[in-house]
């Protein structure tokens, strides 16, 4: 992916800059909105991070622009040490995909551009793990064939597992990206969901998938060679 980061803090687009390269991305970093504009002229990206406050023009006027060129396909976010209620309201309204309060936590900051990457990638209509088979478009999940009755959050708990099977997912990378928006929910909420995924849908093993948990980390999905 090739993201377009906007930000006059030279040292702070340089941190974005290393924790993107590091996931394999592209990165080129503006430290003006005019600069970006013109650069959308001749270059195109797939990704968007933009300081809400910029030393030439606003942010907003940088979001204006991504937007007449690329519609709604490609994911913008903003960085903001606004945190009030009214700042997001119109981050929001304005045409962003999300935002990240200042001073920016580096954990949660990869952990919400991996959601709206996951939310931006195309995918087969099935997918299958084991004896769990995955429609995305309907959002329902299968085992050996029969539906499960999940909630939405239980849902989105299964598929970010599920596209992570063999890798340590911790608490608070779970919790963020399942329940990025949710108010007062704490990693105890991601241990109740996942023992109640374990349960429906046989993550003990039975589907091919064991779901442990990893002291002191997180939780991982493996694959259970049945004989």
């Amino acid at each position: 992916m090739n993201f377009a980061v906007v930000e006059d803090s030279r040292s702070q687009a340089e941190v974005l800059k290393a924790l993107l390269k590091s996931e394999g991305h592209q990165v080129e970093v503006f430290p003006d909105g005019k600069s970006c504009i013109e650069a959308l002229q001749t270059r195109s990206f797939d990704f968007f991070i933009i300081d809400w406050i910029l030393p030439d023009i606003g942010g907003d006027e940088v979001l204006r622009h991504v937007r007449e060129k690329y519609g709604w396909d490609v994911p913008v976010v903003f960085c903001t040490g606004r945190t009030d209620e009214e700042a997001a309201s119109d981050i929001l309204r304005l045409g962003a995909d999300d935002y990240i309060p200042k001073p920016i936590r580096y954990m949660e900051f990869m952990a919400r551009i991996h959601a709206l990457l996951r939310r931006r990638q195309p995918r087969a209509v099935t997918v299958q793990f084991g004896s769990i088979e995955i429609d995305m478009e309907g959002r329902r999940i299968k085992l050996a064939g029969v539906e499960v009755d999940l909630t939405q959050r239980e849902f989105e708990l299964a598929v970010i597992l599920l596209h992570n099977v063999g890798r340590v997912l911790s608490r608070d990378e779970l919790l963020t990206s399942v329940w990025a928006r949710d108010a007062g929910v704490d990693t105890r909420t991601v241990d109740t969901h996942a023992s109640r995924l374990r349960k429906k849908l046989g993550l003990a093993g039975e589907s091919g998938l064991m779901l442990s948990s990893v002291y002191g980390q997180g939780y991982r999905l493996d694959n259970v060679h049945q004989g």
